[in-house]
């Protein structure tokens, strides 16, 4: 049962981070330092009004302030979220720089989406396996990310250099949250880390991007409330709370489904046309994430009992 319901959580997160991409490109006028301030800003005071409400529901006996008013955190939630909060910051950096340096955004959907055989490879490093089929999953997926986002000759240059490093260090930010996830509440946790990628962003914004352009900000704050909200404060909690009871390897599958809702997201907002290489795509990443639920203990035979 968790690990249908951690399934479903990646995958609500997944078509939040998709449709993001919608959100990003209405806000392209922004650079992406005052993007990435304002909506890890939005994103952890969105978790800072749902703690309170979230310690009522479940009633676990915390309080966002203790009684010495001190904030109810724990030494786990503060330090994966601030390692979390580094690691998401860096990444959206290299992206950005990637995608600035010349890298088309198909092609950075798909560097990117590489994440998804990174993880399995870390794992292994850390000694931490998985059933066969979620490795037939990756390769799978690859091929169905090639066919989605890659529309010429897959060539390497130093723009898409950054965007590979961008991919390993998401592939990291999986790993981490799989180590501090089942000993963290994973909305306080989630704060953190935007509160943290809130003030990295903040200090770069400050550098680079002085004097703000206020009236560019409000003409883009529905899509910075989307994305401070919903793919940033919901969908990356979701993340971290699914991936309490999930293998790491499963959930970059399941999470790189992100770009194929970033591909509906497109046709849907803005009417782009998928074309019949794209649909195919589409098809294989579901087919890699079908394929990566698959239980396949249950052709085994049972033991049979040592009395018979």
């Amino acid at each position: 049962m968790r690990k249908h319901l951690s399934s479903l959580l990646f995958l609500i997160a997944a078509m939040l981070w998709g449709f993001a991409f919608s959100a990003q490109k209405a806000a392209e006028a922004l650079s992406p330092f005052v993007i990435g301030t304002v909506r890890n800003f939005i994103g952890a005071l969105f978790l800072l009004l749902v703690i309170p409400a979230l310690d009522k529901f479940t009633k676990n006996g915390r309080r966002l302030l203790r009684e010495n008013r001190r904030p109810d955190f724990t030494a786990s939630e503060l330090i994966g979220g601030a390692v979390c909060g580094v690691i998401l910051a860096i990444a959206s950096v290299f992206q950005q720089l990637g995608i600035s340096e010349g890298t088309d955004a198909g092609k950075a959907a798909f560097i990117t989406a590489l994440y998804v055989v990174m993880v399995p490879i870390i794992s292994l490093l850390l000694k931490k396996t998985a059933p066969i089929n979620v490795y037939i999953s990756v390769a799978f997926a690859v091929v169905g990310f090639y066919f989605l986002c890659i529309k010429d000759d897959l060539t390497l240059e130093l723009s898409d250099t950054l965007v590979l490093i961008c991919a390993l260090i998401f592939a990291l930010h999986i790993i981490v949250i799989d180590i501090f996830s089942p000993r963290c509440d994973g909305v306080r946790m989630s704060c953190v880390q935007f509160a943290v990628a809130f003030v990295l962003n903040g200090v770069l914004m400050l550098v680079f991007d002085m004097p703000l352009d206020l009236r560019a900000i409000g003409s883009a704050l529905p899509a910075l409330l989307y994305l401070g909200i919903c793919s940033s404060g919901i969908a990356y909690t979701l993340q971290i709370v699914g991936q309490r009871d999930a293998n790491p390897a499963v959930a970059s599958i399941i999470l790189s489904l992100e770009s194929v809702f970033g591909v509906i997201g497109g046709a849907i907002v803005f009417g782009e046309v998928l074309s019949l290489r794209e649909y195919v795509g589409c098809a294989i990443v579901f087919l890699a994430v079908i394929l990566s639920q698959l239980d396949l203990k249950v052709g085994k035979k049972p033991k049979k009992d040592a009395k018979d």
